[in-house]
């Protein structure tokens, strides 16, 4: 395991432009610690990380649970690192930071997850800029999945031991949770022609439903509230952009009331992969309204936190975002926050709607097509990087 071992660097932010969409990587973790390299404790940490991936983690990652996702999970993907060293590294970071949600007092554990993942970040980045192929398609998918598992994970840890002049913990928009997620939503829409025949990574893309959006509903949705306003917002932004931050505003909007019929974590955490740039762009921007939007989404991870991962997201963002908006929004976030500090099993009473009963999903809505041909619409509009 002693190759796997390779030194750290120093990074800033990586970013990968594609001819169509841009893809901003990851947001490098700190970059001052390393890895001892060819000892006998790096490999027996190594083995440590890898044993503790394919026992526990890889549990954990699966957005359904069925045979074939849990078996792609754990004995797939780690059969495909041992020729991927991105991926290699990129499972022992997710594995290094499980393991120091269960031990917060080992500090070992905090230098391997960053070390592993500047390294993992490093190989992926490259691979990225030398191009997509038929033999690297589902390592880098799978790793750049994995970089954003890591992303939204580490959300949790980012205010350790850091607190501002009040003695609150700071906060900081999760923009780097969005651009992971959409970075991986690019790779599988490049490499699409390879990752379509992959047996390996099938059982990964098909635990997401496809899109069934209401962009036009007749009468409003329950996320309908988050929209008002929005034609008099729109006449005091340029012309040219208004076209599309309608369409960022309600294609999430149609998102959140699609997620919210049936709150399952494939369905709810698809979002941050699924809206627009504009979207991601006005985040940025701390626009009120994206703000908000955003916020439900984040409330909606309440009702599926049983991974580590996942747990107290949705209290310390709604918690944050709500601190950066202008007091007029605030009435806008009354649901997300009553569902994000909500501390029992989520009911429909603070849902604000029914949930399914005894774990049985509720009917799926009509939908043309499965999910494969769905992608395959997509990937026909996008560039290819031969």
């Amino acid at each position: 395991m002693g190759s796997l071992i390779r030194p750290q660097r120093q990074s800033s932010d990586i970013s990968i432009s594609f001819p169509s969409p841009s893809l901003v990587v990851y947001q490098s973790p700190e970059s001052n610690t390393t890895i001892p390299k060819y000892s006998a404790a790096s490999h027996t940490l190594e083995l440590k990380l890898l044993h503790h991936y394919t026992v526990m983690t890889s549990k954990t990652l699966a957005d359904v649970n069925t045979p074939a996702t849990n078996e792609a999970w754990q004995v797939t993907v780690p059969s495909m690192a041992f020729d991927a060293p991105c991926l290699m590294d990129a499972i022992l970071a997710v594995a290094a930071l499980h393991l120091r949600a269960l031990e917060p007092s080992d500090r070992s554990l905090v230098s391997a997850s960053h070390g592993y993942m500047a390294s993992a970040l490093s190989q992926y980045s490259t691979c990225l800029m030398n191009g997509v192929k038929s033999s690297n398609a589902e390592a880098l998918f799978v790793t750049g999945t994995l970089i954003a598992f890591q992303e939204a994970a580490s959300r949790r840890f980012q205010n350790d031991g850091k607190e501002d002049q009040d003695g609150q913990e700071g906060y900081t928009l999760p923009l780097q949770w969005f651009h992971s997620f959409q970075g991986v939503k690019a790779v599988v829409l490049i490499s699409w022609k390879w990752l379509r025949e992959s047996e390996r990574v099938r059982p990964i893309i098909q635990a997401h439903p496809p899109l069934a959006l209401d962009l036009k509903p007749e009468q409003p949705k329950f996320f309908g509230y988050l929209l008002e306003g929005l034609n008099e917002q729109l006449e005091t932004i340029d012309q040219s952009r208004q076209v599309e931050t309608r369409q960022a505003y309600e294609h999430s909007v149609a998102y959140l009331n699609w997620a919210h019929q049936n709150p399952d974590r494939a369905r709810i955490l698809g979002f941050p992969a699924i809206v627009s740039r504009r979207f991601v762009e006005l985040i940025g921007e701390k626009d009120p309204r994206t703000l908000v939007i955003a916020s439900c989404f984040f409330a909606m991870t309440k009702a599926v936190d049983d991974v580590w991962w996942l747990q107290g997201i949705a209290k310390s963002e709604v918690r944050g975002i709500i601190s950066l908006i202008p007091a007029e929004w605030h009435n806008k976030m009354d649901w997300a926050t009553r569902v994000a500090h909500h501390e029992a099993p989520m009911d429909e009473d603070i849902w604000g709607g029914s949930l399914p009963k005894d774990g049985l999903p509720k009917a799926e809505e009509p939908c043309i097509g499965d999910l494969h041909s769905h992608i395959d619409i997509l990937a026909n509009l996008t560039p290819s990087l031969d």
